[in-house]
């Protein structure tokens, strides 16, 4: 509305104009020192008060005003002597110089409280073991400093959540470390190594196992499409065992309690198994020959800027990391 209104009293200024050397395109903004200039004048009447309600020269405010007449192709007030009158194109634009200077204090002031208490949304893809784990500590600390954002989780394996932040439909990713990383932005978060979780009663923890005899035990897995569980298979396939039996499950939980139950051995982080170990329900065993390891991260599209809410949650990710080991 001020816009609109303004260009119509631009346009009869334009219309009625005294003529003057030169004319700026309608569209051309203004220039709001010159604006300052123009409503300290007015109020004042005096060219030294204005200078010294605005910590300017005399100088300055002439020329600022000059500069402003000559942009409006018109004449903005009457001289006499050291005072001078808005003329009645100065009286014409006076409200809308005002109305203007107001929008813009008011966006500034809007602008400063949106960064004394910011609110807005963030998406956060992850794996079933980072929301599980990593995202409650997380989102326990990001609510204190951010209490009015909102925060959407998108659940996914790893290979499914990198390409949500590809195509930009979540804003960060926590997942494991993928192959490629080229358009990604990467922050390390920490890193862990896989390795058999069992029952106590499992033969293999008298009797650590040969790579060999890997390829006959049944797997417990939490998805077949998850990046993990590729890593798993293309580790035993280097030393020539391919494993076949599988229980795919889409739950942590639900891989620990089952080879609790010994229906099964589990290959994943002890961390995730934390207290079932050291409560002597499960046992971790080494895989044969090599160590597994993974690097967890967040991630987000490169060359996207990061505002400061995210910027916050990748730096609790970092510190919650500090502590998984």
């Amino acid at each position: 509305m001020v816009c609109s209104g303004f260009l119509k009293t631009l346009q009869t200024i334009a219309n009625n104009r005294q003529p003057l050397q030169t004319s700026t395109p309608m569209d051309q903004p203004l220039d709001t020192r010159q604006l300052r200039a123009f409503i300290s004048l007015a109020r004042t009447g005096s060219f030294t008060q204005a200078g010294r309600e605005l910590h300017l020269t005399q100088s300055a405010i002439s020329h600022g005003i000059k500069a402003l007449e000559t942009d409006l192709a018109c004449q903005l007030f009457h001289r006499q002597g050291k005072s001078v009158h808005l003329t009645h194109h100065g009286r014409e634009l006076l409200p809308h110089a005002e109305m203007i200077l107001k929008e813009m204090s008011l966006a500034r002031a809007s602008l400063g409280a949106l960064d004394r208490t910011p609110r807005g949304k963030l998406t956060i893809g992850c794996t079933p073991a980072a929301s599980q784990f990593i995202l409650p500590s997380v989102f326990r600390e990001f609510k204190e400093s951010f209490p009015q954002y909102e925060i959407r989780v998108v659940p996914g394996e790893t290979p499914h959540i990198i390409e949500r932040v590809l195509n930009n439909e979540v804003d960060l990713g926590v997942t494991l470390r993928p192959p490629e990383v080229t358009r990604l932005e990467c922050h390390s978060i920490f890193e862990d190594e896989l390795e058999f979780l069992v029952s106590p009663l499992h033969p293999w923890v008298k009797s650590p196992p040969k790579t060999r005899e890997a390829g006959a035990e049944t797997f417990i897995v939490s998805s077949r499409s998850s990046q993990n569980f590729t890593m798993i298979q293309e580790f035993f396939l280097k030393q020539g065992v391919r494993l076949q039996h599988f229980i795919e499950l889409g739950s942590s939980e639900a891989i620990k309690e089952l080879a609790k139950l010994g229906l099964g051995v589990a290959i994943t982080a002890r961390w995730i198994a934390r207290a079932e170990i050291e409560a002597g329900q499960l046992v971790a065993i080494p895989l044969p020959k090599a160590r597994l390891k993974r690097r967890w991260i967040t991630s987000y599209l490169k060359g996207r800027p990061l505002n400061l809410a995210e910027r916050t949650f990748i730096g609790l990710c970092e510190e919650v990391g500090k502590r998984m080991h």
